[in-house]
């Protein structure tokens, strides 16, 4: 009996860790607004969508767009691992890069942390981006 209450106690920490994680994925989602400093640069507005895709790594697919001026212009599709997005990018220029994205208080958070490299693994920028809605638009 003892055993069987021991069991069920696991069963339902994981399923609620399960149905937590998964929940929490989606909340990433959103409008995210970049904070422009005194060396001129600009603010950056980012949008974060899933996309429903079959995908065989990762947790979900993202479709990322970034725009606004200079360094803003870019566009990417990323995985998430444990709250961190990864994926390719491609600027309006045209250069490739990689992307990632963090969340230092986790998906509920508003801040989302922005580090872009170069192929050679060079940074490229690094931004901080606030969350301004609940859900991208269309």
């Amino acid at each position: 009996m003892k055993k069987s209450f021991r069991f069920i106690g696991i069963a339902t920490s994981f399923l609620l860790f399960y149905s937590t994680t998964a929940s929490a994925q989606s909340m990433v989602d959103g409008v995210y607004l970049s904070t422009g400093d005194a060396n001129g640069t600009g603010v950056c507005t980012l949008i974060i969508k899933t996309l429903d895709e079959p995908h065989k790594y990762g947790g979900d697919v993202f479709e990322l767009e970034s725009s606004g001026e200079g360094s803003c212009e870019w566009s990417a599709v990323g995985t998430s691992k444990n709250y961190t997005i990864n994926g390719g990018m491609v600027t309006a220029g045209g250069a490739p890069a990689f992307v990632k994205l963090s969340f230092p208080f986790g998906p509920a958070g508003n801040r989302m942390e922005l580090t872009a490299l170069d192929l050679d693994g060079s940074m490229r920028l690094n931004q901080v981006f606030s969350k301004q809605d609940e859900t991208a638009s269309d």
